[in-house]
């Protein structure tokens, strides 16, 4: 049993100040007014959260395009290198100690602090200013990829970008936790990722146009041209970020840009579903609310739910990785031009997009199930993996590959929409502490999956697809304990306030 200490830390307060108890029973708001504050709300968060996004995941899908395109031959790198340059973006890697460990140890470190730590920082920041921030730095890093000679100069600037981009992801599901109710988090965590949908569908398309057009231009090669635009458009991107980007809602700039009605109904509708706010720790007499470092890993490593959700994630994320090897798998399938290679990702990438969306939808109208729609797509991903062993027809493996992909991403939004949902009655500084743990064990899967596919394997890649089917099988009985779990805990919660209340 936790102790009231405990509970203030985790929970934020099981006690419920008056204005807390009235916002649960009565809003004092009208539909229309909360459904005006939720278009504003995604005019000011979505459309720049999404192109980041979008920047973000084309240049990791295009670190595979380089792949085929000549970055190993130019680099003289070897398939196992290959992976390395892949696994370090995450940071994970066991090997002895060399000059190339020591890169591989910095990345670790980088990593592994940077997530929870950036998560962080985000809560007791701001938004507006963090997030361009970060996107300016890993577009200059981006760009000057377009320069490097050799493997370990790779290695560092994938560990650079790694760092950078580390902040993203946990920043949009701790903002989204921030701003929406449950029923809302599934669709837009959906559109969000569409991004990254797009930034495969586009790194593709993109790599093709580079590697037939830009060829040689002023004597740079394609996948060289290929990484300074990218890294040019992202900092353009980001010096907008900091004029469009919103905070908090209690904060200073989301005074200037919603009225004190709408942040009033922003911040009511968030207490209404549960949600640990600034404002609501105020009124607990706990001034801003912010805790040391030490209370808030302590919150974060005391929760079941923290720990059963990285579990399920380090299970399953080893499948992610297949978003770097598309264009050598469907090479491997029979397009052999590297050119059609890379144009034939992009109906995989479609698929991706239309069960993302599906997934938002159907969570969204039924959010108490929402962790079995992460479990269908995790069922979905090993069945097919395991079809895929058997089967050796390249247009049935090209189908198979595309449903697979389907029930990655329909697993991954609405596990990002689950984890801002399980969190949202910890501390702020917990629940973003705690999403930037989950979004480590993340990274961990991507330690075994890099190494999956060795070059060694192909067409069949037996190796690869026996594991994703496997760890995502897992992953599937994992999930569906942690949501019985919460269901039940959620049900015997209910009953004790129905006693209380009566």
């Amino acid at each position: 049993m936790a102790s009231p200490k405990e509970t203030n830390v985790t929970m934020g307060s099981l006690e419920k100040t008056p204005s807390e108890d009235s916002a649960l029973r009565e809003p004092s708001w009208t539909p229309e007014a909360e459904r005006k504050l939720v278009r504003k709300i995604d005019l000011s968060l979505l459309p720049m959260l999404w192109i980041m996004n979008l920047l973000s995941w084309m240049d990791r899908a295009n670190l595979g395009n380089a792949n085929i395109a000549g970055l190993t031959s130019d680099l003289r790198l070897s398939s196992s290198q290959f992976s390395l340059a892949v696994v370090i973006y995450y940071g994970i890697s066991l090997t002895t100690f060399s000059f190339v460990d020591i890169l591989l140890i910095t990345g670790v470190v980088g990593y592994i602090l940077f997530t929870p730590l950036s998560s962080l920082l985000l809560s007791r920041s701001r938004p507006s200013l963090y997030l361009p921030t970060l996107a300016l730095l890993w577009g200059v890093v981006t760009a000057l990829t377009c320069l490097i000679k050799s493997f370990s100069a790779l290695l560092v600037v994938r560990i650079l970008i790694g760092v950078l981009e580390a902040g993203l992801t946990p920043g949009m599901v701790f903002i989204f936790s921030s701003w929406y109710t449950p029923s809302e988090m599934g669709k837009r965590t959906a559109w969000f990722l569409t991004s990254a949908q797009c930034g495969g569908l586009f790194g593709g398309l993109i790599a093709g146009g580079l590697m037939k057009d830009l060829e040689g231009a002023r004597g740079m090669r394609g996948w060289r041209w290929l990484f300074l635009v990218e890294g040019v458009v992202t900092v353009v991107v980001a010096a907008v970020g900091y004029l469009v980007l919103v905070d908090y809602p209690e904060s200073g700039k989301a005074r200037r840009r919603f009225r004190e009605e709408e942040r009033e109904i922003a911040v009511g509708r968030l207490r209404r579903a549960g949600t640990v706010t600034g404002v609501g720790l105020k009124e607990k007499g706990e001034g801003k609310g912010s805790l040391g470092l030490g209370r808030t890993m302590m919150g974060a490593l005391g929760s079941r739910r923290v720990w059963l959700f990285s579990v399920a994630t380090v299970m399953y994320s080893g499948a992610a990785i297949l978003t770097y090897f598309y264009p050598v798998l469907v090479r491997g399938l029979g397009y052999t031009d590297p050119v059609m290679a890379q144009y034939m990702t992009a109906p995989i990438w479609g698929v991706a997009v239309v069960f993302n969306l599906g997934s938002g939808f159907a969570a969204d109208r039924f959010p108490q199930y929402r962790g079995l729609v992460i479990v269908s797509g995790l069922v979905l991903i090993s069945l097919t993996a395991v079809l895929t062993c058997v089967i050796h027809d390249f247009t049935a493996r090209y189908v198979l590959l595309s449903f697979m992909t389907g029930g990655l991403w329909m697993a991954y939004s609405q596990c990002l929409a689950y984890l801002g949902d399980l969190f949202r009655n910890l501390h702020p500084d917990v629940r973003s502490f705690a999403i930037g743990m989950v979004t480590i064990a993340a990274q961990m899967g991507y330690f075994y999956g890099a190494y999956c596919f060795p070059a060694e394997n192909a067409p069949k890649h037996l190796l690869g697809f026996g594991t994703v089917a496997g760890t995502s099988g897992c992953a599937a009985g994992v999930y569906f304990l942690l949501w019985w779990a919460v269901r039940y805990s959620d049900r015997k919660s209910a009953r004790t306030l129905l006693e209380v209340a009566g």
